[in-house]
């Protein structure tokens, strides 16, 4: 029953971990940048949501899609302000601004909202999965269907709309795209506040275990086992790397950390990252590149 419960909570966590983990791939498919500032955009899409929620009293019904949009915004902002002035150069200059913009954001958020931890309790119907002696609290199980239904949504957008298209001609290459009279520029501001909102759900939802402060943005660090397991280009290696990230830190959790090893489940989804590199360079789902030299 131990080993069942394990399980179960490791895949219910990592379905927000494969969410975030999506943030980062789609900005990766358009434009090949890795953004490293995830942590920084998942605590700004909580404290938005905290505003509508818990400062407006907004019911959470129209609090969540208000939060998310108000996310999506400051993400395209984010992408108008830092990113689009390198359209053109090298995806690792994209990269390394990020590594700045997090920096930025971090202090702005602390500077704004203060150092301190805010309350986040949700107050949703109760949906906890009892069992015997198997008990999943609610709070994970929101967790888990909330961001499975934002993965799918997003995926239904990507593959079954116009826009979507216009994502995923962008994603093949950026200077065939706008031959084809498709707006780059414009689809990659998309691009950022998508990802924006997707990690905005996936920080609510680990929010609500507990409390939400600047620092909260350090669980924004697990998308980078998740997508470089999952492959970085692949939305459903996304969803994999986080369902094995989520299982390697309850097993650890449940069976390595009681022998004394205290606090090796932060570690061991990183040490598997490097087993799976080994194997293959480019994750599970990864498309393999060769480049000429």
């Amino acid at each position: 029953m131990d080993f069942i419960q394990t399980i179960g909570s490791g895949l219910l966590i990592g379905c927000v971990y494969g969410l975030l983990g999506l943030g980062i791939v789609i900005i990766f498919r358009a434009s090949e940048a890795f953004n490293f500032a995830i942590g920084e955009f998942m605590v700004i899409g909580s404290f938005l949501f905290y505003i509508f929620f818990f400062d407006l009293r907004v019911p959470f019904i129209l609090a969540l899609p208000l939060g998310l949009l108000a996310a999506g915004a400051v993400g395209a902002l984010i992408e108008r302000l830092s990113i689009k002035p390198l359209l053109g150069r090298s995806p690792l200059s994209m990269t390394i601004i990020t590594l700045g913009l997090a920096s930025v954001l971090r202090s702005s958020v602390q500077l704004i909202f203060g150092a301190h931890s805010y309350s986040f309790f949700i107050e949703l119907p109760n949906a906890s999965l009892e069992y015997g002696d198997i008990l999943f609290p609610s709070e994970r199980v929101w967790a888990g269907g909330l961001s499975i239904i934002a993965f799918a949504l997003v995926i239904f957008f990507i593959f079954r709309t116009r826009w979507g298209v216009a994502i995923r001609a962008t994603s093949e290459s950026q200077s065939k795209a706008m031959a084809f009279g498709i707006d780059a520029r414009f689809i990659l501001l998309m691009v950022w506040g998508l990802s924006a909102m997707c990690i905005a759900v996936a920080g609510v939802m680990i929010s609500n275990f507990g409390a939400l402060s600047y620092l909260t943005g350090i669980a924004g660090l697990r998308a980078i086992p998740v997508v470089l397991i999952g492959g970085m280009d692949s939305i459903g290696g996304a969803l994999i790397g986080g369902l094995i990230v989520g299982l390697c830190e309850a097993l650890v959790g449940s069976y390595i950390e009681p022998l004394g090893l205290v606090g090796f489940k932060d570690v061991a989804p990183y040490l598997l990252l490097l087993i799976v590199l080994f194997i293959r360079p480019y994750g599970l789902f990864g498309t393999v590149r060769i480049e000429r030299v």
